[in-house]
């Protein structure tokens, strides 16, 4: 069947700030259309009508760059390529798509929450399905908030079940993935992490609200700052957190963008038991 719509277009607001409240939120609101999907590109990015479409809420290992020196990727990105090709394959190929805020990311790839349909006609969150796995994290980057809470319930699951990724902290934790100590941190943890570190100080600059743990300062660009409670961030002030991100070395430290509070897991609604 054909997508509905031609274009890649932005059908969707926000469903308002209460979008977190449910753990269990990942029914789609509005289907746009169903349409054939080919193959995965990579854990989170699919072929869907011969162009990109990267799956929202959810960031996948890299995978090594032929093009740059010395690029080995991310452990178990392949795992998670194939994750994703099974998953697909195993629904015919069949996709519906529903847009959020943003339908494009910051290189102009299309972005969209993605379903499929079970033997049961049941419709089924494709990132969900993919997080259970435990081949992928969840990501949080607004303006697409939507299914957040689901996304992150799902990884969670995996989690507490040493499911894919999870097991890496165990099983090989020279590794430092998917979670990064702070005190460990090489040149080897740019990328996406999890980086876990006690903040030491919180403060705030004309242009960022800065967290700082001990070799990596985590970043609220002003812009972002109605997401955040600047208290809240205040009291994280001498406790151990988990916040992920991309991480980018400058100057010796290791610097991470923050754009809404499921970044951290101390703020995040999932984890508060």
């Amino acid at each position: 069947m054909k997508l509905a719509v031609k274009q890649w277009g932005l059908v969707l607001g926000l469903l308002s700030q209460a979008h977190w409240v449910s753990a269990d939120d990942c029914a789609p609101v509005n289907i746009d259309g169903w349409t054939q999907a080919s193959f995965a590109l990579s854990g989170d990015r699919l072929v869907v009508n011969n162009r990109p479409l990267r799956l929202i809420g959810v960031q996948a290992p890299k995978q090594p760059d032929k093009t740059q020196f010395d690029s080995q990727g991310q452990p178990l990105a392949k795992q998670a390529q194939t994750q994703l090709n099974e998953l697909i394959a195993n629904h015919d190929l069949n996709v519906g798509i529903e847009y959020d805020q943003a339908k494009v990311d910051d290189f102009g790839t299309a972005q969209a929450h993605v379903y499929v349909k079970q033997a049961d006609g049941k419709i089924v969150s494709l990132q969900k399905k993919l997080l259970q796995t435990g081949f992928v994290l969840a990501k949080t980057q607004t303006p697409n908030l939507n299914h957040q809470a689901c996304y992150y319930q799902a990884e969670r699951q995996a989690r507490q079940q040493q499911r894919g990724l999870w097991q890496l902290p165990q099983l090989q934790p020279q590794l430092r993935f998917p979670i990064a100590p702070s005190s460990e941190i090489t040149t080897d943890n740019e990328g996406y992490h999890i980086y876990r570190g006690k903040i030491v100080s919180v403060r705030r600059s004309d242009k960022n609200y800065m967290l700082n743990m001990d070799t990596t300062g985590l970043r609220i660009r002003r812009e972002h700052w109605d997401q955040f409670d600047y208290a809240q961030l205040q009291a994280l002030e001498g406790q151990v957190v988990e916040a992920r991100g991309f991480g980018f070395l400058y100057n010796g430290a290791m610097y991470v963008k923050l754009y809404a509070p499921f970044a951290i897991d101390q703020l995040n609604p999932v984890y508060q038991d």
